[in-house]
């Protein structure tokens, strides 16, 4: 499923005021990084010479130098919105990291890899001024012109990069080369030869979880007004960021799924930027305010207010600002891998957690998810979705049939819905259509988003109810 070109009605001055608030967002972190998940045996080594161990909750800053032993890892988030993940057998700088909330060309981020591999998705720092944020190498230098990728140094100190989205540059003395997303090059150990495309990109070991280091998490973990089938509030989970994630989002656009995407998320595992592949690549900064939040472990479930900026690849930053009455709902987890989709069964999938359901014009307050269901048909490859929502005292309840490929599945049509109540209305007809996608080993799981289209309000016009929900089997 493709994402459309044009997901939201921007505001053409906003670009500038969500970097601003972004950066205000965490500001005990300006200037430096924090470690979000350390494992194994990783040091240290500040300015001043001393080496400490590195651990989850850790500040990093500029002069410090890591490295990870054959057992260690390391994931650090920077006061930008950047991220590293250090694999085992690296050793890492930061030379010099500024950010101060401002992209004016005070700010930077220029980090060595020296040895071992490293994934990273790139923050503020560099979207604007992209010559302020550069990763070193004996044998190279990567920059951006967008935002994911891996990086790895060879045996012979070789440099080999993959973008994951956006485009890379990488450069010597020999020349500089752009890395698309989905693709990779190398720099070889002789820095006078130009770098080239290359066959395959850096192959780094298993990616290892955080929760593999902690215990079990319970089956359904949220946070504030969410619809949970087992009721009331537990402690916080989180998914770990990276690339490989669906995100299913809708807002005051269409239901849509970006598959793959790369998913960044806080240190609750609150989704807070993803990408959007296909013909009109971008980045969705989330800015604002978390409303709603939830996890079980495999998916995660949020609904965004506030400032929604758009990064095109090509382009001019733009936003959106959602008031406490709408929101950008999205549902994101690593889908199942086509070699652990069902084949010749049937499964019922019941509601886990959702958001609630808000009008696109946020004309009422928001409204309640009554249920959700889902029925795969794995053998002729349908997905059936049932949707009740309840919003300004109205209910909906909508049926829709689709069609399942690989791990993602649309549902959808015309007058499929119901109304029980007289202050909202469908005179004309209303249709519930759906984006999804399945997680988790042998489909597990399953997270939709869904949109109710046409409902009639008080005052002539029109709007459409929108949520998104996990469910499982």
């Amino acid at each position: 499923m493709k994402s459309a070109p044009n997901r939201f009605r921007l505001n053409p001055r906003g670009a500038m005021i969500a970097i601003v608030s972004a950066a205000f967002s965490n500001p005990a972190l300006a200037n430096t990084g924090k470690v979000d998940f350390a494992i194994g045996n990783i040091t240290v080594t500040g300015s001043d010479g001393r080496g400490r161990p590195l651990t989850k909750g850790a500040e990093v800053k500029s002069g410090d130098k890591i490295v990870c032993s054959v057992d260690g890892r390391a994931q650090i988030r920077f006061s930008d919105g950047a991220y590293v993940s250090l694999q085992p057998n690296t050793e890492f700088d930061v030379k010099e990291y500024r950010y101060s909330g401002k992209t004016d060309g005070t700010e930077s981020a220029l980090f060595g890899l020296f040895k071992g591999a490293m994934r990273t998705v790139t923050g503020l720092v560099g979207r604007t001024n992209k010559n302020r944020y550069q990763i070193s190498t004996t044998t190279a230098t990567i920059g951006i012109r967008g935002t994911g990728g891996l990086i790895a140094i060879g045996a012979d100190g070789s440099t080999l990069v993959t973008g994951t989205s956006g485009i890379w540059t990488l450069s010597n003395k020999g020349g500089t080369i752009d890395i698309p997303a989905g693709s990779a090059g190398i720099a070889g150990a002789n820095v006078n030869v130009p770098p080239k495309p290359a066959d395959v990109g850096p192959v780094l070991p298993p990616r290892q979880d955080a929760q593999q280091a902690l215990p079990p998490l319970p089956r359904t973990i949220v946070e504030g007004d969410v619809v949970n089938s087992l009721g009331g509030q537990a402690s916080l989970g989180f998914l770990i960021s990276g690339p490989g994630y669906a995100v299913g989002d809708v807002g005051p656009a269409a239901p849509a799924t970006a598959v793959p995407s790369t998913a960044v998320f806080d240190t609750s595992g609150r989704l807070t930027e993803f990408t959007i592949a296909g013909a009109s690549p971008a980045v969705i900064a989330l800015n604002g305010t978390h409303n709603e939040f939830g996890t079980d472990g495999v998916l995660a479930w949020d609904r965004w207010t506030g400032n929604v900026l758009t990064i095109p690849v090509v382009g001019t930053p733009t936003t959106q600002t959602l008031t406490s009455n709408q929101g950008l709902h999205t549902v994101v987890g690593l889908p199942t891998p086509a070699a652990s989709m069902p084949t010749g069964v049937t499964y019922t999938y019941n509601l886990i957690g959702a958001t609630s359901p808000t009008l696109a014009n946020g004309s009422v307050a928001p409204g309640v998810l009554n249920s959700a269901s889902l029925v795969g048909n794995f053998t002729n490859n349908q997905a059936t979705v049932n949707v009740s929502a309840t919003a300004a005292g109205t209910t909906f309840a909508g049926s829709a049939t689709g069609t399942i490929a690989s791990s993602a599945f649309t549902a959808g049509g015309t007058a499929n819905v119901t109304v029980a109540g007289t202050t909202l209305g469908c005179s004309g007809g209303c249709a519930l259509n759906v984006n999804g996608f399945f997680a988790g080993t042998g489909a597990t799981h399953a997270g939709l988003v869904y949109q109710i289209t046409t409902i009639n309000l008080t005052n002539g016009a029109t709007s459409n109810l929108t949520g998104a929900a996990a469910l499982g089997r």
